[in-house]
Order: C-alpha cells, then structure tokens, then sequence
C-alpha cells in the first residue's frame, strides 16, 4: 500500500489532469444551468449534483492499481470533471433564495433532497460498478 505522502503527491500530471476535467465539469455545468429553466425549484442544481455523485462512487469505487488509469479516472473525472460539476455554493444560495422568497416549503424540500439525493447517488453508483463488474466475471467466479 502506497504511503499517503506518495499517494497524494502533486505531479504536473495530476494537476494538470484535475484542470482539464476541471474544466470540463464546470462547461457542462454551465451549459446545463443556462439551458435549463428552472421555474420555481432548482432543478438543474438538483440534477448535476445527484449525476456528479453518482459518477463519484463509480469512480471511488473503483480500485485503480494502474498509475495512468488513477490519474485519467480518479483525478481527472473525479477530483476534477464531478468536483466541478457538482456545487455546493450554488445549492446554498439557490436554498437560501427560496427561504428568503418565503417559499419555505420548496427551499426544506431541496435542504433535505438535495444532500440525500446525492449521498444516495454516491451510493447507487458505487453499487453498479460492483454489480457491473460481477456481472463481467466468468461464471464459475462470480459469487
């Protein structure tokens, strides 16, 4: 097992693999904000943050023993493509702006969805991968 000081190392690489699906993340989150109206409830926030967690715990739930394969899956799609794709700052303000615009209702409605939904999300695509991955063994091997 690599040590976390080794595992956590900043490399060129790395960096510049979280930059690029850095990028990535953030572009599609915004072509999907600004494309997508709203109305009275944040769904496209909704949306992106439930999708980007579910691409997480695919991606956390893979064990990547191969350098390039960790840099490429854990680094650039999760580390950088879901880290920017999901939001945290947006789902605050759109929760404190249904609050403030008394729509108590809608605004506990998302406080509770919105962090349920994508911890489950994480979960439901870790799951899969799992499941995906049995599925892909011979039959004499699966359990």
């Amino acid at each position: 097992m690599q040590s976390d000081m080794v595992r956590h190392r900043w490399t060129t690489d790395r960096v510049v693999a979280v930059a690029v699906g850095g990028v990535a993340g953030a572009t599609v989150r915004w072509l999907v904000q600004s494309g997508w109206e709203a109305g009275d409830f944040p769904w496209p926030v909704l949306a992106l943050n439930v999708a980007g967690s579910f691409a997480l715990g695919v991606v956390l739930a893979e064990e990547w023993t191969h350098p390039r394969a960790r840099l490429v899956l854990h680094d650039l799609a999760g580390i950088g493509f879901c880290g920017s794709l999901t939001t945290f700052g947006t789902f605050a303000v759109d929760a404190a702006m249904l609050l403030e615009d008394d729509r108590t209702g809608l605004g506990i409605a998302y406080l509770i969805a919105s962090p349920m939904g994508t911890v489950l999300a994480v979960f439901a695509g870790a799951a899969m991968l799992r499941r995906v991955r049995a599925l892909m063994l011979p039959l004499e091997e699966r359990p």
